[in-house]
């Protein structure tokens, strides 16, 4: 009898260390790196207000405020995708800056089109040790962008509302030097996420079109359109560009200027 309790309670045992094992293999880590070297950073679920309140004077029209509940962890990409990642998946690079030749381009990030950032993740993702992981890349929502760029401030940007913060975290047009900057110079957000003001614009994955005040949950814009959407400022315009909320949006062919660069980070969906 004594035999029988004493197998019971170490099956019990048994049973809960497995169980506490399986917890601790299903947790996701909060960051990963992938086989081009590409840091990833995992962004919890939550709710947030997306756009800006009808108060603020700096807000467009086309940005109402409204509730956005993200219903699934992902991650998001630590950094602009570089020039030199860019050239290691696609084998080329389309860019002609920094002006002075002599600078090493390849931690500066890419400008292209958003069907050439597309085209990127998908060839990423189809990379033999990626698709050994089951990584499948793509460029975030628009409401994860916000969403991640916020990293929990309701404020204009991620750190509050004073612009003279603005160049602790972003190179815009009071020092970006109308050029792109290395990736990762300044101050990160609370996530742990740099340049999400200023230097590069980025792309998302949205069609545009003016938001609805409607609470919506993982939203991912319209069916079709005619413009797809990139945020966060680059090193020639001015803070009000810069602010989490702001957007704008230009044809998908659209591969940029030196004025106007373009380049985005890549998302990455949880496996099942």
């Amino acid at each position: 009898m004594l035999r029988q309790i004493s197998i019971f309670f170490s099956t019990l045992i048994l049973f809960g260390m497995m169980h506490v094992s399986c917890q601790v293999r299903a947790q996701s880590p909060k960051e990963i790196t992938n086989s081009i070297g590409m840091k990833m950073v995992l962004i919890p679920k939550g709710t947030f207000d997306m756009g800006s309140a009808a108060t603020d004077r700096r807000a467009d029209l086309d940005e109402p405020q409204h509730q956005v509940t993200l219903s699934r962890d992902f991650y998001i990409g630590q950094f602009e995708v570089t020039q030199s990642q860019y050239e290691e998946v696609m084998g080329t690079n389309p860019n002609q800056f920094p002006r002075d030749k002599k600078i090493d381009p390849s931690n500066y990030p890419v400008a292209l089109s958003w069907t050439d950032a597309a085209k990127f993740c998908k060839q990423l993702s189809g990379l033999p040790e990626e698709k050994k992981a089951g990584r499948i890349y793509r460029l975030p929502t628009e409401a994860e962008w916000e969403y991640a760029c916020r990293a929990g401030s309701p404020a204009a940007f991620c750190f509050g509302d004073d612009t003279q913060l603005l160049r602790q975290y972003a190179w815009f047009d009071k020092n970006g030097d109308e050029q792109t900057h290395p990736v990762g110079l300044k101050r990160p957000n609370d996530w742990g996420l740099y340049d999400m003001h200023g230097n590069a614009w980025e792309w998302v994955a949205d069609w545009y079109e003016v938001y609805s005040r409607k609470n919506v949950t993982d939203p991912q814009g319209p069916r079709s359109g005619t413009d797809r959407v990139y945020r966060g400022g680059s090193v020639n315009y001015s803070p009000g560009y810069l602010r989490s909320a702001n957007r704008t949006a230009t044809a998908p062919t659209f591969d940029g200027f030196e004025f106007l660069p373009i380049g985005f980070r890549v998302s990455l969906d949880l496996p099942n």
